[in-house]
């Protein structure tokens, strides 16, 4: 099942796809989703506190980590926004709460997250980063993570430029 919702004047277009899709369908990204789904226990999400440093070589700098502060109505702090995104974007949101994120009023966007947090699924975001006024062309993946492997307390992402992936 594939679940889209596009909306072309925001420039991004939000994915959610079930947390069991293989890996291969994420193309150039598919090692992440990988690393994810290798700290999954059956049906279980992976806690955060699974991974480590070195899991990520590679993607260090396309990398943010979003801790969940509520589900709704959605909220999350960034707790870790990836180098490469702030020379990418112009704006590093480390410590900042979604709700002060230039991409906050994106249709669409909060609704894809809050669909990450209460269910567990995968998102994806394509398109043009407008909302920092940019033009480069990203594909996201947003993966839930739950410390208790049932409540999604963080949501791990990985930014790929110049790349949009088919949906």
């Amino acid at each position: 099942m594939i679940d889209t919702v596009t909306f072309e004047p925001a420039g991004r277009r939000f994915v959610n796809l079930p947390r069991d899709t293989p890996p291969a369908r994420f193309g150039p990204l598919a090692g992440f989703v990988e690393i994810w789904g290798s700290k999954r226990r059956g049906d279980r999400l992976p806690a955060w506190s699974s991974f480590d440093f070195y899991d990520f070589v590679g993607w260090h700098g396309l990398i943010y980590v979003d801790q969940i502060v509520s589900v709704d109505p959605y909220e999350a702090r960034c707790r870790l926004w990836g180098t490469r995104l702030v020379e990418l974007l112009g704006h590093d949101e480390t410590g900042e709460l979604f709700s002060e994120s230039p991409a906050a009023g994106e249709p669409g966007l909060r609704e894809s997250n809050e669909r990450i947090a209460r269910n567990g699924e995968i998102g994806i975001t394509l398109g043009r980063a407008r909302s920092y006024n940019r033009e480069t062309p990203f594909t996201v993946v947003k993966l839930p993570c739950a410390e208790d492997g049932v409540t999604v307390d963080r949501i791990v992402g990985c930014s790929q430029p110049d790349f949009l992936l088919e949906v």
